[in-house]
């Protein structure tokens, strides 16, 4: 055994002395950081390749394009109906009158209304309430708000706003049936008048002196009214102004009526209404010293 472990120690330590001093470099199994460093493989070099010239190939403009005009459809004018035939006078809404419920005119007032809030009741000496469902007298509205009393001659006081009763409803209901009662009476005056128009005959002579100017503007008499006004309102040309309800007259302002030169004269005056006669304002239209129509200036009417 001894002899064994010899020989494989002599031979291990001739295999490392040569591996050290006899193996060529690169070759070394145990030294190998005796070996020299690899070199990287160089890569191969491609050729340069000759830039080929670049042509360049114009194109001849095209010719421009012409739009094509595209014809519009020929829209056909609407065909305007038939107006219906009026059915009778136009009314304003009952908010117009009332000036949307806070003005109603003092003419309304007294009238017994239907409570539909409470009403407490002021006096000197107390109070007293009414229930919703009682009935009091409404004196005077001020910007929606009434004044009640609990019966006509009572001094007691309360304040209700005008939806707390049934006012709305009462003045509606009277506002409706004036309506037909007023339509009717405008349809008698309108056919008075086609009845009695006057018969053609001689040239009218025209205004006097008295009642125009040379330039035809209407001339004021001693009570600041106007003769040809009154004369036209007396002849029945209007029948809804009377003479003795105007309440004021104002100066003739240069106007076009019917394409020529005029005047406009505007009248203060009291007419018919569903609260009795009310204020309101009218203009008369005057051409060559003849009035030719009144008109209401609120809502451009035509005065009946």
């Amino acid at each position: 055994m001894k002899s064994l472990f010899y020989t494989i120690l002599i031979i291990g330590g001739v295999f490392l002395a040569y591996d050290y001093f006899g193996a060529p470099p690169g070759k070394k199994l145990v030294f190998k950081s005796l070996n020299p460093p690899v070199k990287p493989k160089a890569l191969p070099v491609k050729p340069a390749e000759e830039e080929k010239p670049v042509v360049v190939i114009k194109e001849s403009p095209s010719a421009p394009v012409k739009p094509v005009a595209v014809e519009k459809p020929v829209e056909k004018a609407p065909v305007p109906k038939p107006e219906a035939a009026s059915s009778g006078p136009k009314f304003e809404p009952i908010e117009a009158l009332t000036g949307n419920w806070l003005k109603i005119p003092a003419s309304a007032f007294p009238r017994e209304v239907k409570l539909v809030q409470d009403a407490m009741f002021k006096m000197s000496v107390g109070s007293s309430k009414i229930a919703a469902g009682g009935k009091a007298y409404a004196l005077a509205a001020d910007n929606g708000v009434l004044t009640l009393a609990p019966t006509a001659s009572s001094p007691a006081r309360a304040q209700l706003a005008i939806d707390g009763t049934d006012l709305k409803a009462q003045l509606n209901a009277s506002y409706e049936k004036w309506k037909i009662t007023r339509a009717e009476e405008l349809k008698a005056i309108a056919a008075n008048k086609l009845q009695n128009q006057p018969v053609a005959s001689a040239p009218d002579a025209g205004p006097s002196s008295s009642e125009v100017e040379a330039d035809g503007k209407p001339v004021r008499d001693s009570t600041s009214g106007y003769p040809l006004l009154i004369a036209s309102m007396k002849r029945g040309q209007i029948t809804e102004i009377k003479p003795e309800n105007v309440t004021s007259w104002q100066d003739p302002q240069p106007t076009v009526v019917q394409g020529k030169p005029g005047w406009a004269v505007k009248v203060g005056c009291n007419v018919k209404t569903v609260f009795g006669l009310q204020p309101t304002e009218a203009q008369a239209l005057v051409l060559n010293g003849k009035v030719i129509g009144w008109y209401y200036t609120g809502s451009g009417e035509e005065v009946p």
